[in-house]
This record gives C-alpha cells, sequence and structure tokens, in this order.
C-alpha cells in the first residue's frame, strides 16, 4: 500500500519461518498489526521468500511493508550483519545470488551434521529438515529444535551451548558474503544498506565502532540500526551520535524471531514500543503506512537530524 505516513511506529528486523522465525509471513504481519505498528519490514536470513505472502497479508491489514533481508558478512573490515531495506525482491541479480548463499548454506549444514555424528549427537539432515518449517533457508536454530526433539538436550541454549555456538564442537563457519559484497548487492536490489545490530559487533583491539562504521561507509554502507531492542539508551544516544557525526540514516527493529527468542518481542524496539517513523529514512516511510496511525507519545531518544 502506498499511504505516506509520519507518525506511528515500525519494526523494521523481524524474521519468518522463510529463515528462521516461527511465524508465517501472514502470522507476523497479524502480530505486528496486533501490535499497533505502522510499517514493518521482514528481513529473513539470506533470503527473501517470504516478502511475498507478507505483502499480501500487509495490504489486507492496512499495514506499511518493507521488503527486507539480512546477509551475514565476513571479511575486511570485519564480520558482521547487514539489514538490506526497501530491496526489489524481484530483482535478478538479487535472487541469483541469494541461491548461491543458500547453496552454501545446505554444504554447511551437511558438515554440521557430520559433526554432531561424531560428538554422539546423531542428527541427520532430514531430520533437521523435518522440524524446520515447509520452504525454510535451514540454519542452527533448527539443528536446535532437532536436538531437543531427541532429547539430546534439554533447552535451546544448552544445544546452543555443547554444540552449535560460535566457540562450540559442531560449529561450522559459514560461507558468507563480504561486507563491501554484501552492501553492493543490497544497493543492486534497490535497497538501502544498514549495519545491524552494532552492540553485537565484535570490534578487534583497538578497534573503535567510529573506525569501523568509517570503513563500512567508505564500500557504500547506508546506515546504521541505532535503535534495536536490546541495546540500552546509552547504546542508542551513542550510535545516533555515531549517525549524525557521519551523516548515515537509522533505522530501528526488534530481531524478532518468535518462540526461537522468546524474550523478544515484536514491537519492543524502543522504550516499549516500535521506533518512531519520524526518525527513519523517507525512502522507507514515504510509501507505507497505516490507516490510522498509533498515537505517538513514547519517550525519544534524540534525532539524528
Amino acid at each position: 500500500m502506498t499511504i505516506t505516513a509520519t507518525t506511528g511506529y515500525a519494526d523494521l528486523h523481524a524474521h519468518t519461518t522463510a529463515s528462521d522465525g516461527t511465524l508465517t509471513p501472514t502470522e507476523l504481519v497479524q502480530a505486528a498489526n496486533a501490535a499497533g505498528l505502522s510499517l514493518l519490514a521482514v528481513t529473513d536470513h539470506d533470503t527473501v521468500a517470504g516478502v511475498g505472502e507478507a505483502r499480501a497479508a500487509a495490504e489486507a491489514a492496512g499495514i506499511g511493508l518493507v521488503p527486507g533481508v539480512e546477509l551475514s558478512a565476513d571479511g575486511a573490515p570485519g564480520k558482521c550483519h547487514l539489514l538490506g531495506l526497501g530491496i526489489d525482491p524481484n530483482h535478478a541479480g538479487l535472487r541469483e545470488t541469494l541461491a548461491r548463499v543458500s547453496e552454501a548454506r545446505r554444504t554447511r549444514n551437511e558438515r554440521i551434521a557430520e559433526r554432531l555424528l561424531a560428538l554422539g549427537a546423531p542428527i541427520t539432515l532430514d531430520e533437521v529438515v523435518t522440524v524446520a518449517p515447509p520452504g525454510a533457508n535451514v540454519g542452527r536454530p533448527h539443528f536446535a529444535q532437532a536436538l531437543l526433539a531427541k532429547n539430546i538436550v534439554r533447552t535451546r541454549d544448552e544445544a546452543f551451548d555443547r554444540f552449535l555456538g560460535d566457540t562450540a564442537p559442531a560449529y561450522v563457519p559459514a560461507s558468507s558474503l563480504t561486507p563491501g559484497e554484501a552492501i553492493a548487492l543490497i544497493r543492486q536490489g534497490g535497497g538501502l544498506a544498514f549495519l545491524a545490530h552494532p552492540a553485537l559487533v565484535k570490534l578487534a583491539p583497538g578497534e573503535t565502532m567510529r573506525a569501523r562504521l568509517e570503513a563500512l561507509k567508505a564500500l557504500g554502507l547506508d546506515g546504521i540500526e541505532a535503535y534495536y531492542g536490546q541495546h540500552t539508551l546509552a547504546q542508542i544516544e551513542q550510535f545516533l551520535s555515531l549517525a549524525r557525526g557521519l551523516d548515515l540514516l537509522v533505522t530501528g527493529g526488534s530481531d524478532f524471531h518468535g518462540a526461537h527468542k522468546p524474550d523478544v518481542f515484536l514491537g519492543d524496539v524502543f522504550g516499549g514500543r516500535g521506533v518512531p517513523l519520524s526518525v527513519l529514512p523517507p525512502q522507507l516511510t514515504g510509501a507505507a503506512g497505516r490507516k490510522e496511525p498509533c498515537p505517538d507519545g513514547a519517550s525519544r531518544a534524540p534525532s539524528p537530524n
């Protein structure tokens, strides 16, 4: 839908069953509507498969929908996740590259299954696919589900601590795009590239966040996810200040995954609400909104402008 809105709230970082979320695209839109959001972005990992269904559901619900994707990137200037917002999900080059990334993901999954078997946790890839929603981009959260289903672990956290986490014995590094490649892909697909959840980025010894952002901006980065459900107010202020100083756009989202992250709630981005539309780039809010915007009034961090 094309309803311009400058008031109301958005959540521009959410996942569906197309990757590692537990709500279908339609269910995610319905949850966003129930949460009083004006604008929602679907940002599944390495896939745009859920965007079409979400767009149809958003049109029916009267909610603005931003097509998005979350890309894992590794290489200079450092490992990070990048959000592509406002992309064209039908862009041929984007879809072709995402298909290659998904194929690499399948190879990685085979290696994870082999390592789990060697560790005495026999989980076949077929079993993992069985517990994943149809068409999902299978990843480590689905391995955790399979381990739970076979009573090899008691909790999801145990699955990651013992087997699947970045420092655990069954971990296999992802075959990722470099940050420069990921940013170029997002921009090629018509979107804006944002550094996701910057407080979670691991900086090199002596490296500052400003230096990382400067390096990413030189590669074409458009902005930073300053508003994030797990950021403290002090961190939000820090990232807004950096955005102002470096002339970067800002975005905000909860990183909602449903039951896979039960403590993360859709629409809980800043002050118990979504990020105010008034601080988001007009490229994202100018063509989407809600028929009756939510009442304004949440406490705010300073605007980046």
